[in-house]
């Protein structure tokens, strides 16, 4: 009974922390639909890039925000066992999404607003992004799933960037004077401490 319960604890405490990362990844995912239907410009200092890169940003955008809503739907073993058609088609959504969001991501990291400090921050983010999510598929076609888990896990600690890139964006935005320097560190603060911590979670799969 105790071992039971404990179970239970968990489990729940494993429910409540992806409840916490699929609630954040749809209401960023969805609020990115804005630039999709041009109702909205990206910020000021951001504007020169976005608009010399629109095609590459709309499909980074599309893609990624794709990639953010059906990524936390992976780690639900409740969808993978009762329906696993429905995680197999939502897996290849996510593995397109990252691998062309990831291409365009590195197309337009090379304008990056903060110099080269930003251009290689977010250049790392999408090489690495793409590599883990097909390093993840092949695990997953050699049937090798403990190995397809984690790097799963690794790939949407990346792709989860997206969230933390726009939780940090309006304190760049606070300066503009200095935003240039706080958004070229902001470029490797979005993403190194989440696959840090994918890594972790990864360790214990």
């Amino acid at each position: 009974m105790a071992a039971s319960a404990q179970d239970k604890t968990g489990e729940g405490r494993i429910n409540w922390r992806w409840g916490v990362v699929l609630i954040l990844s749809t209401v960023i995912g969805l609020g990115s639909f804005r630039y999709l239907l041009g109702q909205e410009m990206a910020p000021q200092p951001l504007l020169p890039n976005y608009l010399n890169h629109h095609t590459g940003f709309m499909i980074h955008i599309s893609l990624g925000t794709a990639a953010l809503l059906s990524g936390p739907w992976q780690f639900s073993d409740r969808l993978r066992s009762r329906s696993p058609r429905t995680h197999r088609i939502l897996g290849w959504i996510y593995v397109v999404s990252c691998t062309l969001g990831g291409l365009a991501g590195l197309i337009i990291a090379s304008g990056s607003n903060g110099g080269p400090i930003a251009a290689t921050g977010f250049s790392v983010l999408a090489i690495l992004w793409i590599s883990l999510t097909l390093l993840a598929l092949r695990a997953a076609i050699m049937r090798q799933f403990a190995a397809h888990r984690r790097l799963m896990i690794m790939s949407f600690a990346l792709t989860f960037a997206g969230v933390t890139l726009r939780l940090y964006l309006p304190l760049a935005l606070i300066d503009l004077k200095n935003f240039s320097y706080v958004y070229a560190w902001t470029a490797w603060a979005c993403w190194v401490p989440n696959l840090a911590v994918g890594w972790w979670i990864a360790r214990k799969v």
